[in-house]
């Protein structure tokens, strides 16, 4: 295993109070309550169940291989979570293998412009894939614009917040004494952000799954969509701490920039190979970009949000595609969405 051995620094903390925690497992985005998946929702807050699943799905890899627990959504259901229960070699022990086997494969990828991308994430953990595209700086502008429109959560993550939407002309009116809550990033729900019709395009984009799929070795799905804004002060908060996204074994997500996004302004920061067990580099690089740039990673990568917002907000949409059921996808309730 690398040096760079971090799973979370805030692994195990917990954020919020017991008043918090019910709104959590009350809240349903005004959503007809969906009992089976609320039920599943319960299991986060059971850590013996984290580590009693993380010990059957260790089971089911051994005794059947990685693929037949990936595709087995039974048993994706029921013990999605167990990943939270393990250790950072223990994930990297069934992700690896199933790597090395797809890796195989890459020199068969006919289109040299996805071959070479998948080879770039292979290595280094993430890639610029804007020429796949060519998202136009008015583009960028007509999605900032969309979203001054539209009310937001105060908090990284809509479930990650104080649950109370907001207007956006009040995101610099009011702090809170809380270590995750007002302190810097903001963001939209999934109904607002697949209300835009370019991210709606990007989200069921073929180009998009192609990538993911190529690069997971299996049939991908989005399983979370997120528009988040930072806004131009100092950004305290955990994830600006360096860390590791374990949405699922594996998975690959797609960050959005709609906004000029530089090192002094909310770039994130990569420590370079840190997705793969034998890297031995980790050098530190920063995610500048352009309004339209699109940066597809492997966020199991070690990463790291930027405390620096000195003068422009940043606006980003964040796609992410792997098997839909996965702790993400339940974690953040995108199941009242899709």
């Amino acid at each position: 295993m690398s040096k760079e051995n971090i799973y979370s620094p805030n692994k195990g903390r917990n954020f919020y109070s017991v008043k918090e925690i019910l709104n959590k497992i009350f809240f349903t985005f005004k959503k007809k309550r969906k009992i089976f998946y609320e039920l599943l929702y319960l299991t986060f807050a059971i850590k013996l169940y984290h580590k009693i699943s993380a010990k059957i799905i260790i089971f089911f890899v051994k005794r059947f291989g990685f693929d037949f627990y990936n595709n087995n959504k039974i048993l994706r259901l029921l013990f999605f979570s167990g990943i939270r229960g393990m250790s950072l070699e223990e994930i990297f022990r069934i992700r690896e293998p199933h790597i090395i086997k797809i890796k195989k494969n890459d020199d068969k990828i006919l289109d040299d412009n996805y071959k070479n991308i998948i080879i770039e994430i292979r290595e280094k953990g993430f890639c610029n894939v804007s020429n796949i595209f060519n998202l136009k700086d008015k583009d960028a502008e007509n999605v900032k614009n969309f979203f001054k429109t539209k009310e937001l959560y105060n908090g990284h993550d809509p479930l990650q917040s104080d649950l109370k939407k907001i207007n956006y002309s009040k995101i610099y009116n009011h702090e809170a004494k809380h270590e995750i809550f007002n302190k810097g990033y903001f963001s939209f729900d999934v109904e607002t952000s697949l209300e835009n019709q370019l991210i709606n395009n990007l989200f069921t984009s073929k180009k998009l799954k192609i990538i993911a799929d190529l690069y997971c070795g299996f049939d991908t799905e989005p399983y979370t969509i997120s528009t988040m804004l930072n806004i131009k002060k100092e950004i305290l908060h955990p994830v600006t701490s360096f860390h590791r996204d374990t949405d699922d074994f594996i998975s690959l997500g797609f960050f959005i920039y709609w906004s000029k996004t530089d090192k002094n302004n909310g770039a994130t920061k990569y420590k370079i190979g840190s997705h793969r067990k034998d890297n031995n580099n980790n050098s530190e690089f920063i995610l500048e970009a352009n309004p339209g740039t699109i940066i597809a990673g492997d966020w199991m990568g070690l990463h790291s949000g930027n405390q620096k917002m000195e003068d422009r907000e940043r606006l980003i949409t964040m796609i992410r595609f792997g098997k839909k059921i996965n702790q993400s996808y339940m974690q953040t309730k995108s199941y009242y969405f899709f």
